[in-house]
């Protein structure tokens, strides 16, 4: 076989296979006038916008109706358009911020159902066709809060000493799911009473910290009740006197919150709250009687459960 016969059979195969291919991609498309809510005007713009998106794409757009016809619809509400595409290879929904963003829309939805991809796959969306919904800047609506608690608990000393815990000073800024919380002046006490001093017999307990930074988590962010928890940490220290023997210390301490707040839809709501402090640092002790006691230092964690308050600053807008 010359050359010359080989070069026709491969062209001529060529063009079998570009007609085929063709003709296999041959669509058409039509508008659902019966839920469509554009004029006709627009109607007859936006079929032409479509199929010339579909010729973009290296598909052969035809008259209507035929095998792989799209079909699409547009509802409008205000300044927002509703577009749904559907076919032979699957549907797509979109919405448009009025008709200039029609195209762009188009665009995506056509690269989609060819591909089989989703509609916010890189490779459908670029810098080319961003639509306005995908341009906005999107942010999450935040709540400022003060508050102060107040409630009871331990210091795991040797022996455990019952405390009252205060919180005088809180900030919480909320975002839907986490929030950032700091507090200041987060004290325990436990004051036995009567006569104080070495001898005296009475043990005072105390603990505290002067300041502690936390990040929150909130399990429900839209409801208008939700537990949460968190950690993080705090600057602290931490007493007990028993008559006999000082101990104390001061330094980092782990904090662990777990909690739930309530009426998160008013400017004035709700909290109950346990949280676990873990020092980084050891009590160690000072005694000026005999005998020396039998434990020169001690670990001491708390653990607390309160009540409190919280108020914003002023109220967050619509979500």
């Amino acid at each position: 076989m010359s050359s010359r016969t080989v070069a026709t059979v491969i062209a001529s195969s060529l063009m079998l296979v570009i007609t085929a291919g063709r003709a296999a991609a041959d669509v058409c498309v039509t508008v659902d006038e019966t839920e469509d809510t554009l004029s006709p005007r627009d109607r007859r713009a936006a079929l032409r916008i479509l199929g010339r998106q579909f010729e973009l794409a290296g598909q052969h757009v035809v008259s209507s109706p035929c095998p792989d016809q799209y079909v699409v619809t547009h509802v409008q509400l205000g300044s927002a358009i509703f577009v749904t595409l559907w076919g032979p290879r699957g549907h797509r929904e979109a919405t448009a911020i009025g008709l200039d963003d029609i195209p762009a829309i188009y665009n995506q939805m056509v690269r989609s159902v060819l591909t089989g991809e989703p509609m916010d796959l890189r490779g459908v969306v670029d810098r080319t066709n961003v639509s306005a919904t995908q341009a906005m800047k999107r942010r999450v609506d935040s709540d400022s809060i003060f508050y102060a608690r107040l409630g009871y608990g331990a210091m795991f000393a040797d022996p455990k000493q019952p405390v009252t815990s205060v919180g005088l000073i809180g900030y919480r800024h909320e975002l839907d799911s986490f929030g950032i919380d700091v507090s200041f002046l987060n004290f325990q006490v436990n004051h036995a009473g009567g006569s104080s001093g070495y001898g005296a017999g009475n043990t005072d307990a105390s603990s505290g910290s002067w300041v502690k930074l936390e990040g929150l988590y909130f399990k429900r962010p839209l409801a208008n009740q939700t537990a949460y928890f968190g950690g993080g940490l705090s600057w602290s220290g931490a007493s007990i006197f028993d008559g006999r023997t000082d101990w104390s210390g001061n330094g980092l301490q782990g904090e662990l919150t777990a909690g739930y707040e309530m009426a998160r839809a008013s400017t004035i709501r709700a909290f109950v709250q346990a949280d676990l402090g873990l020092p980084f640092y050891v009590l160690t002790s000072t005694s000026y009687l005999r005998p020396v006691p039998m434990t020169p230092r001690q670990y001491a964690p708390s653990l607390t459960f309160s009540l409190g308050p919280g108020w914003q600053r002023s109220p967050h807008g619509p979500r």
